[in-house]
C-alpha cells in the first residue's frame, strides 16, 4: 500500500472566472449607464423645470398690462375681448422669449411651442378654469416645456444605448398666477415712490370705478375711447382737491416739484411712517392728520403735466363732510389743513388741453417692490369684487 502523502497538491480548475467576469461586466457596465444616465436626466429635467418656471413667471406679468382698462367702467365685450387678446400674445411672446435664452441637456435657445401656453383663471380657493370656458381677464399662464420629438429634440444618454435605450423625453410643466393686495403704504427702498403731492375723495374714485362718471356727472374718455377722469378741479365739490405733504412737515413749491420730477425719496417715506401715517392699516387715533393745503398752485398743474404717460400713485381721502351742500374734504384752514388718507390707487397721468389748468388721470396698473400690502389683502387678480390694479409679485402655482 503506497504511503500517504498529506500535502499533495489538488489538480487546478481552469477557465472558471472568465465567464464569470464577462457577465458582471455586462452588470456593471448597466450599472454604470443607469447611474450616469439617470444623474443627466435628473439635471436636464432641473434645468428646464427652472427654464419653464422662468417662462411662465415672466409670462403672466405681461397680462398686468392692460388689467386696469379691461376693469374700468364702460368697456365694450368688444374692448375686453380686444385687451385680453392683445394681453395674452405679449404674454406667449415674452414666454418664448424666456425660454430661447436659456438652455437645458446641452440644447440652447429652447423652443416653446404655441400650443403648448394655456391661459386661464385661478379663483381664490385655487380652482383653475382655463380660456374662454372661463371668459374673464386670465389671470394664470400654464406652460408645458419639452425635451422631446415635438420641440428640441429627446435627450440622448452616454451609456444607456449599450442596452437599447438612446434617448429619452423630459417635459416641464408650469404654472404662475398674478396676484393683487391692497397698498396700505410704502417701504423705504434705494427707489423713490411715484407719489402724487395731491389727494382726491375715496367716493368719488369708487363712484368712477363704478359708473365712469365724475362727481359733476360728467364722462371723459381718452383718444381710443378709455375711461379717464379729471381729478383737478372738480366743478361741483370746490374742496375736491388738496396738495399734500409727502414728509409730514413740508408742502412748499420746491419739495413738491421734486417730489414729482424725482419721486418720493427714502427718508420721506421713513418720516411718514414714523409719524404714523403709513400703513394706513395701523393708523390710529387721529384720522384727520395727513397735513396739506385745501387749495392748490397751478405751478403744481403744470409740474404733473409734463409727466404725461407716466404711472403715479394718488393717494385718496375720506371726506370729513361728504354731503354736497357743505361738502368739506379735511378739517383746519391754510397751511393747518388735514386729510384723513385711506388708499393708494396707481394713475396714469393724461394728456390736457391747452388751458394747462386740469388734471386728468386714467386707471393704471401698479407693480413696485416698495408696497407695503395690507395683513390678509394679497389674492389672485380679479377675485375682489372692489376692483384693485396694485399687483403683488406673481406666483408659481400647481
Amino acid at each position: 500500500m503506497p504511503p500517504i502523502r498529506p500535502n499533495a497538491r489538488k489538480p487546478r480548475r481552469s477557465g472558471a472566472i472568465a465567464p464569470l467576469a464577462a457577465i458582471l461586466t455586462v452588470f456593471l457596465l448597466g450599472m454604470v449607464a443607469f447611474a450616469v444616465d439617470i444623474s443627466w436626466i435628473a439635471l436636464t429635467s432641473s434645468q428646464l423645470q427652472n427654464d419653464a418656471d422662468a417662462a411662465a413667471l415672466a409670462g403672466v406679468q405681461q397680462l398686468m398690462a392692460n388689467y386696469a382698462l379691461y376693469v374700468a367702467p364702460g368697456q365694450t365685450p368688444a374692448n375686453k375681448a380686444a385687451l385680453i387678446a392683445a394681453a395674452m400674445s405679449q404674454a406667449r411672446a415674452t414666454a418664448k422669449q424666456y425660454a430661447k435664452a436659456n438652455s437645458a441637456g446641452g440644447v440652447g435657445s429652447l423652443a416653446l411651442l404655441d400650443a403648448d401656453v394655456e391661459f386661464g383663471f385661478r379663483d381664490a380657493k385655487g380652482k383653475y378654469t382655463p380660456y374662454p370656458a372661463d371668459p374673464d381677464y386670465p389671470n394664470t399662464v400654464k406652460l408645458l416645456l419639452r425635451r422631446d420629438a415635438h420641440a428640441n429634440s429627446q435627450l440622448g444618454l452616454f451609456f444607456a444605448p449599450v442596452l437599447g435605450v438612446r434617448t429619452v423625453n423630459v417635459l416641464a410643466p408650469a404654472s404662475a398666477t398674478l396676484y393683487v393686495g391692497t397698498v396700505v403704504g410704502f417701504k423705504p427702498t434705494n427707489k423713490n415712490v411715484r407719489l402724487l403731492p395731491i389727494t382726491y375723495d375715496v367716493n368719488h374714485w369708487n363712484n368712477f370705478l363704478a359708473t365712469g362718471e365724475d362727481p359733476d356727472g360728467n364722462v371723459s374718455r381718452d383718444a381710443v375711447g378709455n375711461p379717464q377722469i379729471q381729478v383737478y378741479p372738480s366743478i361741483m365739490f370746490s374742496g375736491n382737491q388738496g396738495e399734500l405733504s409727502l414728509d409730514d412737515s413740508h408742502n412748499g413749491a420746491a419739495e413738491i416739484s421734486g417730489w414729482l420730477d424725482n419721486g418720493v425719496p427714502a427718508s420721506a417715506i421713513q418720516a411718514l411712517t414714523d409719524a404714523g401715517l403709513i400703513p394706513l392699516d395701523k393708523h390710529s387715533g387721529n384720522k384727520y392728520d395727513w397735513q396739506g393745503n385745501p387749495g392748490f398752485k397751478g405751478s403744481t398743474v403744470m409740474t404733473i403735466n409734463a409727466h404725461v404717460g407716466e404711472v403715479y400713485y394718488l393717494p385718496l381721502y375720506k371726506p370729513a363732510v361728504p354731503n354736497a351742500n357743505n361738502y368739506r374734504a379735511g378739517v383746519g384752514q391754510g397751511g393747518n389743513y388735514f386729510y384723513d388718507i385711506v388708499a393708494f390707487v396707481p394713475v396714469t397721468i393724461m394728456p390736457v388741453g391747452q388751458s394747462n389748468k386740469e388734471i386728468i388721470v386714467q386707471p393704471a396698473v401698479g407693480y413696485d417692490p416698495a408696497f407695503d400690502f395690507g395683513s390678509g389683502s394679497i389674492v389672485p387678480a380679479g377675485t375682489p369684487k372692489q376692483p384693485v390694479t396694485t399687483f403683488s409679485t406673481p406666483k408659481l402655482t400647481g
